[in-house]
């Protein structure tokens, strides 16, 4: 027998090793075949439970292992914000105009015939708007007329927030005034209520304080004690005194907080403007109004 001689069990156990081998081998190729299509899709991608990643993966025919994660790289150049101060931050939101007051200012602007009021023209948001065009007359040197455009929604806006002084500071008063002097129907009904409230407001703020002024100069006596015998009628007498100067005395604590007086004039300046002679007034006590 010669050397190279191979026995017939281990030419059939190298045969089927080689088979093994080589079905494994066609089993890898075709699987990364399939991977690698893009077509090949074995979920709908509507229903399946797939990222948004893995679907856009899919469609682009790509591989996980072709997708790696790495760290973000920031492009030369850019800079990370920096924070502002709190001044800064101050003096940038004086310059911003809101909306609805630069609708004011517009329509001040159209229908008015006096000046505007030095103080709206002193702050920043309306020196950084507008610049010096309030106090030229542009549109007649140039013949231009501009025309104000009424806004139901900025309108809402104005008497929702006509006691919110953050808002609309009191410099716009006689821009918001001009505006609401010809408001009718279920706003101005509202309005004027409202107005009316908050100057009885004013009045009970001003009677509570007047009430305790006269009590500490007339400095009232406290009550007698009662004289009693030591009954059980007597014992009852007594206990309802106490009881009375508690209750005497939880009603004096109570406070009544004096009203924003900004507001108590901007509501008497328009109740004045919109007095009629049938109409119902409230008299404001030790009221003085600032011109």
């Amino acid at each position: 027998m010669s050397e190279n001689h191979i026995p017939a069990w281990k030419r059939i156990a190298l045969n089927k090793q080689t088979l093994k081998s080589e079905n494994k081998f066609k089993e890898q190729s075709q699987s990364n075949v399939l991977d690698d299509d893009p077509l090949n899709i074995t979920t709908h991608l509507s229903t399946g439970n797939l990222t948004k990643k893995e679907k856009k993966r899919i469609i682009n025919g790509e591989n996980k292992s072709s997708i790696k994660k790495g760290k973000r790289v920031s492009k030369p150049g850019t800079k990370k914000k920096e924070k502002l101060s709190k001044e800064e931050k101050n003096s940038k939101k004086n310059k911003i105009l809101k909306d609805q007051l630069r609708y004011l200012i517009e329509f001040f602007r159209t229908k008015s015939e006096s000046k505007f009021p030095t103080p709206i023209l002193e702050l920043e948001s309306v020196k950084e708007n507008y610049g010096d065009s309030l106090t030229n007359d542009e549109s007649a040197e140039s013949g231009v007329v501009e025309v104000w455009k009424f806004s139901k929604q900025k309108q809402n806006w104005l008497i929702k927030h006509f006691f919110n002084l953050d808002e609309i500071p009191s410099v716009y008063n006689d821009l918001l005034l001009l505006y609401f002097k010809d408001l009718q129907g279920r706003s101005k009904d509202e309005l004027i209520s409202k107005c009316q409230e908050k100057l009885k407001q004013w009045n009970d703020y001003v009677e509570d304080q007047e009430t305790k002024i006269k009590a500490l100069i007339e400095e009232e006596k406290p009550s007698e004690p009662v004289d009693c015998e030591k009954t059980e009628e007597g014992k009852k007498a007594v206990d309802a005194v106490k009881e009375e100067q508690k209750e005497e005395q939880k009603e004096e604590q109570k406070e009544i907080q004096m009203p924003n007086k900004e507001l108590v004039q901007r509501s008497l300046k328009l109740l004045k403007i919109w007095t009629n002679d049938d109409s119902e007034q409230i008299e404001l006590k030790n009221f003085s109004v600032n011109v």
